[in-house]
């Protein structure tokens, strides 16, 4: 997207925790699924829900953040379709970044395991119920694949723009 002025520190910084953690969960998110049970594959899964549980406060703090910092105006000369797509990018990953841990940690607590925040037991939502935990894995999944066509999306939207406008100062960098 398009903007005249600059994002704050925080904003950046949030952002920017946000895709390691994103990363870290799509990463462990794939491996962990074809282990078999045991301990080694609940280590991973405790691990994954810790980091999804901390994805979603960090998601807490960066909608405060933004709903009193709002992100700088958008430059004038952007086509409406591009601001269009990208607003709506953006509303799609808040959404998105939200249901994805919530419909996990549901899923969890239908699942009859515990669930815990790097080794501190939380609360359960529910007990165990297949049903239910088939449903809200089946959200979580869902969610997944949406993130990755928005990650798709934003990736598109920023490569268009780095040559032009010198995001990520690439076009600072001469060819040889």
């Amino acid at each position: 997207m398009s903007v005249q002025g600059k994002y704050t520190t925080v904003a950046s910084t949030l952002h920017w925790v946000v895709v390691v953690l994103v990363c870290a969960l799509f990463g462990l998110g794939w491996f962990m699924t074809d282990l078999p049970p045991g301990p080694d594959r609940g280590f991973y899964f405790a691990t994954h829900k810790s980091i999804g549980i901390s994805l979603f406060v960090v998601m807490i703090v960066r909608l405060v953040w933004r709903l009193f910092n709002p992100p700088p105006a958008l430059r004038l000369d952007v086509p409406s379709w591009k601001v269009l797509l990208a607003k709506n990018v953006h509303l799609a990953f808040y959404i998105l970044l939200f249901l994805q841990p919530l419909t996990g940690y549901l899923s969890s607590s239908f699942s009859g395991y515990d669930t815990s925040l790097f080794g501190y037991p939380l609360p359960t939502w529910g007990w165990k119920h297949q049903v239910f935990n088939d449903f809200f894995s089946e959200a979580h999944t869902i969610c997944s694949s949406a993130i990755l066509v928005c990650i798709a999306l934003h990736i598109a939207g920023v490569v268009s723009h780095v040559h032009k406008e010198g995001i990520l100062f690439l076009n600072r960098v001469k060819p040889w």
